[in-house]
């Protein structure tokens, strides 16, 4: 291929994967970077939204993840101490708005394993997995990528434009020198993941948010490697504790123990912590270059609203980059996609996601007592509950985005 003849993607989880696939169904050959020799199935995003799954409908993946995923038609949020059930949001309440009133818990691993199953089937893609970009250049013509495999092998690839799509770390994002402006949480999360089906034995439904003022989780069922189903519990972390005590089995039966008195380290089958970020990056596009994903935004994971905002990044991004391709539109609509879906990181994405954090861990007994109330209302009124549905499956932000110019 000539240099100009290719799109560069640098990292191949769910929205790398996913942006080559977009393109290669646009006829637009891919050359994508990954550092991992297959998908990592670590426990990290699983709830796929309404407004993601027509996305994903474009790039044909939506069927399977409807299949192979968990529906969750309804969400609800309890009360730790009381157990009582506040709120139950039914999404058929978005009946009328989407072919898909509901969302799916699909491990990311999963998604981005699919993708790639599709994207080999064409010609014009090629994968490269077990390297890492290292460096690169941009100039009037093109760009130049610098690769490094486990042997420390160096290789030069060169393309029209960069995806950056290589996560938080991302080499390119801090290559350019483009500033994440925001915060990073005092407190870290952690994640534990057990068989225990809070389903069947506690009344949970397939997402739940447990309001607590002095320790908040989340619990949520997947699919997990055999399909059989699995939980995970998500829980806050103090500033002060260590990995090495979080992580410890004594540390971890205090957790689940606290939820469940009947639970202990020994139901726990995996054991994560993670920092937690509020970030945007200045800039989405520097020239031929462009982040997407958590190289561009960084929040909190409650709501999935990290996963799903950066595949609608990639799927803005690949339009645009098509329509520049076949010269529908000049190189100044790259702009565009940074006013775009930089404004709804900055306004929508962690505004959403601060909210729903300070909703769940809320101290003051006035502000829980009057959030419960609220959250009460909303559901149970079908016009407050449809208008709490659209913002939280982010279809306000994908109808948001076609008004921004």
């Amino acid at each position: 291929m000539k240099k100009n003849d290719r799109v560069i993607i640098c990292g191949g989880g769910p929205v790398g994967m996913v942006a080559a696939l977009a393109l290669v169904k646009q006829n637009i050959p891919i050359t994508l970077v990954e550092s991992f020799s297959e998908p990592p199935k670590d426990p990290r995003a699983a709830t796929i939204h309404p407004s993601t799954l027509e996305m994903l409908s474009d790039v044909d993946l939506a069927k399977m993840v409807v299949k192979k995923g968990l529906i969750a038609p309804k969400f609800q949020f309890r009360d730790r101490k009381t157990q009582e059930i506040i709120a139950v949001f039914d999404m058929a309440h978005l009946s009328d708005e989407t072919e898909y009133p509901f969302s799916v818990q699909y491990e990311q691993w999963k998604l981005v394993r699919d993708a790639l199953n599709s994207v080999k089937r064409y010609d014009i893609a090629d994968i490269r997995l077990g390297r890492k970009a290292v460096a690169f250049s941009q100039d009037y013509d093109g760009v130049t990528l610098i690769t490094e495999n486990v042997d420390g092998e160096l290789e030069k690839i060169e393309g029209k434009y960069i995806l950056a799509c290589d996560g938080g770390p991302s080499t390119v994002r801090l290559g350019l020198g483009v500033f994440m402006s925001g915060f990073t949480w005092g407190e870290r999360f952690l994640v534990l993941t057990s068989k225990h089906d809070f389903e069947a034995n506690d009344g949970y439904t397939i997402r739940n948010y447990v309001m607590d003022p002095t320790e908040w989780c989340a619990i949520f069922k997947v699919p997990g490697d055999d399909e059989d189903g699995i939980w995970r519990t998500l829980f806050p972390t103090k500033a002060d504790e260590t990995d090495t005590d979080l992580l410890s089995d004594a540390g971890v039966s205090a957790k689940v123990g606290g939820l469940r008195f009947d639970m202990n380290h020994h139901d726990i089958l995996h054991r994560n912590l993670y920092t937690v970020n509020q970030r945007v990056a200045d800039r989405f596009t520097i020239e031929r270059i462009f982040l997407a994903g958590d190289a561009a935004h960084l929040n909190n994971p409650l709501g999935g609203l990290g996963l799903n905002t950066g595949i609608h990044d990639c799927m803005n991004i690949t339009k645009k980059i098509g329509d520049v391709w076949y010269k529908r539109e000049k190189p100044e609509i790259f702009e565009l996609y940074h006013r775009q879906r930089h404004q709804l990181a900055t306004e929508f994405l962690q505004s959403v996601s601060i909210e729903n954090k300070k909703r769940i861990e809320e101290t003051d007994p006035e502000v829980i007592r009057t959030n419960q109330k609220n959250l009460r209302e909303s559901s149970e009124d079908p016009v407050k509950a449809k208008a709490w549905l659209m913002r939280s499956s982010l279809l306000d932000s994908v109808r948001k985005e076609a008004t921004i110019e």
